[in-house]
């Protein structure tokens, strides 16, 4: 039996060392750049790039098939033709060429996406080009079935990102909002249940987008579609900067004592003033003066936050120029 299986795996390796010999000596042959081809070989001419390798060269990896005389594999560019619970069918090309791979799977291999973040065998595909790398079944004599320790899957182009922008607009029906960042251009952000949303340091909602706001996503980005599945959110909160209003007092404060409110005119707009025990009530000589100092018709300036969308004003300082 341990010799039926050793000659087995000497046919497999050989037929393999047969197929790369075969393409090889193209390869060799073009390391001479001094020959001039004139009977038709090809010395002398340029390296032709096979299709599958340059299909690898695009998403980062190289075309090789290695197996070592222990029955070690490494194999780089394969492409994926299905995947069926824990094994991955694929094949390594080269023009006509081919070798076909079952890469069984289990608990203990480790996935890799191609910019190293962890993976699972339920993102990769048919079509996706892998690296794979473990011990060849030499009771298997077609396809190589290879036991895998790593694959990494070069077509899952995912990794960790965070980006900082304006939202451009929202899809609540499908959970997901356009981020207009400076670096990137536009990034699709898909909110799942599952998602940290805050603003500032407050918990927040999906409800809490709209269009117009700053924030920060952090997930995993898909650099092919340009999708970022966030795990964080965090919406920038402005801190308004405040602001020195005159006009005039229309109605005078409710207590003579704060916390109290009153209502004054400015640039024909009425707004609530809101003093606090902390507001500083001040005459024209910038000394302190009483609430009940402060009469209708006075001129008043006021130094503090406003708030446009309920006319209000937490005030800071209110000093009544009227007031000597």
């Amino acid at each position: 039996m341990f010799k039926k299986t050793i000659k087995t795996f000497v046919g497999l390796f050989v037929a393999c060392a047969l197929l790369l010999g075969a393409i090889a000596p193209a390869y060799a042959e073009n390391d001479n750049s001094n020959s001039k081809g004139n009977n038709g070989d090809n010395r002398g001419k340029p390296e032709r790039e096979v299709k599958e390798f340059r299909e690898a060269k695009e998403v980062g990896s190289s075309l090789e098939v290695h197996i070592t005389d222990n029955g070690k594999v490494l194999v780089r560019g394969a492409k994926v033709t299905s995947v069926s619970g824990n094994t991955i069918t694929a094949v390594s090309s080269w023009d006509s060429a081919s070798i076909s791979w079952n890469i069984v799977t289990d608990s203990a291999t480790e996935f890799l996406r191609r910019f190293g973040g962890k993976s699972s065998i339920a993102e990769i595909s048919a079509g996706d080009l892998i690296s794979f790398q473990g011990m060849l079944q030499t009771s298997s004599a077609s396809p190589l079935t290879v036991e895998a320790k790593i694959v990494k899957d070069w077509s899952v182009q995912k990794q960790n990102a965070a980006f900082s922008g304006t939202v451009a607009s929202v899809d609540a029906g499908a959970q997901t909002f356009v981020l207009a960042t400076e670096k990137r251009g536009n990034v699709v952000v898909a909110v799942a249940s599952s998602t940290k949303i805050w603003k500032g340091d407050i918990i927040a909602a999906f409800s809490d987008i709209v269009a117009g706001i700053k924030l920060t996503a952090t997930g995993l980005f898909n650099n092919l579609t340009s999708r970022l599945d966030a795990d964080k959110i965090q919406i920038r909160v402005e801190k308004p900067q405040p602001i020195v209003l005159e006009g005039k007092i229309k109605t005078p404060p409710a207590s003579d004592s704060a916390p109290t409110t009153f209502v004054a005119t400015f640039k024909d707009k009425d707004y609530t003033v809101n003093v606090a025990t902390d507001t500083s009530v001040l005459n024209v000589f910038w000394l302190r003066t009483p609430l009940s100092s402060l009469e209708a018709g006075h001129n008043v300036r006021v130094y503090g936050v406003v708030n446009s969308a309920s006319s209000t004003i937490d005030a800071t300082v209110v000093r009544d120029t009227s007031v000597r």
